[in-house]
């Protein structure tokens, strides 16, 4: 099935496997993007602490950002899913605005919330009411191109959010790591492309080992956006559920969990992500946790970035791009087309007539 070229036309009249494929284009642009913004609006010597707010597609960039330079930032960084935001947001604060449409009524409600404490401003959109407010209330923002599912525009909210941390100082220059992820990610969507038969393409047979099961993904805390990713994709693209926890926290409770499956033990799939970086007691745990699985009869599928040797910037984007393309293939198993997310859409216009 997923060597036949009838199964895309058939499940995939709108081409989401184009986006994926072309995905290494958005990072190099998403960063001229934020060079050309009006970043100088904001005086980086003020900020004491920067909070990203943003819901689904459009925050992960921000939680890529914050276990990307977990042991580099040296400003406190807070990542808000939420109408309401934290008590410690306040003139010291930059709150970033992450909404891909613009529209995003968890994110325009922070907005409001932001503007009511004085906290600096600045946004990260393609449109809609985030890009109105920016221009009447004069905050900066890096527009993004407009036309893509914002699971799919994954590279314009991650690489300008980047870009302007290195503008304002947070951060150092990670220029040339952008630009060798970038040509590492051209090359991988080559290996991982529909057309490459399914003996020869990991996301194929990942998505085989996948099919008709629940998918249980860890990872440690340095790939614990690269799990969270993995997941939405999936939730998102195969129309499956997929479920996400970190080493060592998992050590500390579900750990013990792991003794009566009932009926579900030949429904699991549990895929353990690690980095050649990984503190190696969390290595040690990780063998330890799937030697439990194997106890009870589930085989874990252990993953690592394809080229171990690559910046940490590029290994986590390679996991990602498996887990895209793999989800992609589960939604052609699943007999889904990839792109539309009606329950999502059916949500929203519900939302529209609740008054509360």
């Amino acid at each position: 099935m997923l060597d036949d070229p009838k199964t895309y036309s058939k499940y995939d009249p709108e081409n989401m496997h184009e986006l994926i494929f072309n995905f290494f284009e958005q990072l190099p642009k998403g960063r001229e993007l934020a060079e050309t913004s009006d970043y100088n609006l904001i005086d980086p010597s003020s900020v004491e602490r920067i909070v990203v707010a943003g819901m689904g597609g459009s925050a992960i960039g921000a939680d890529l950002l914050r276990c990307y330079a977990l042991y580099r930032l040296r400003v406190p960084m807070y990542v808000n899913r939420d109408y309401k935001l934290p008590a410690f947001v306040d003139e010291k604060t930059l709150v970033i605005l992450s909404s891909y449409s613009g529209n995003t009524e968890e994110t325009l409600a922070a907005l409001d919330e932001a503007r009511s404490v004085g906290a600096m401003l600045f946004a990260i959109s393609s449109d809609g009411e985030l890009e109105r407010k920016a221009s009447e209330w004069g905050f900066g923002i890096v527009r993004i191109p407009q036309g893509l599912p914002p699971r799919a525009a994954l590279g314009y909210s991650f690489a300008p959010l980047l870009t302007l941390f290195e503008l304002w100082g947070f951060l150092p220059s990670h220029e040339e790591e952008l630009n060798k992820t970038t040509a590492l990610l051209h090359e991988g969507a080559k290996r991982l492309f529909r057309d490459i038969p399914e003996d020869m393409n990991d996301a194929k047979k990942l998505a085989r080992k996948l099919h008709g099961k629940l998918p249980l993904i860890y990872s440690t805390l340095r790939l614990e956006a690269v799990a969270t990713r993995f997941r939405g994709q999936i939730n998102e693209n195969a129309k499956m559920l997929a479920y996400s926890a970190v080493i060592p926290e998992m050590n500390h409770n579900e750990l013990v969990g792991w003794r009566y499956l009932f009926k579900l033990g030949d429904e699991l799939k549990p895929i353990i992500l690690l980095d050649p970086e990984d503190h190696p007691r969390n290595r040690f745990r990780a063998n330890f946790v799937a030697d439990v699985m194997r106890s009870l009869g589930v085989e874990p599928i252990f993953l690592e970035p394809p080229i171990k040797d690559a910046p940490f910037l590029a290994r986590m984007f390679l996991l990602i791009q498996l887990g895209d393309f793999t989800s992609y293939y589960l939604a052609m198993l699943n007999k889904e087309d990839p792109k539309p997310v009606r329950v999502i859409d059916k949500l929203k216009a519900a939302l529209k007539e609740f008054r509360g």
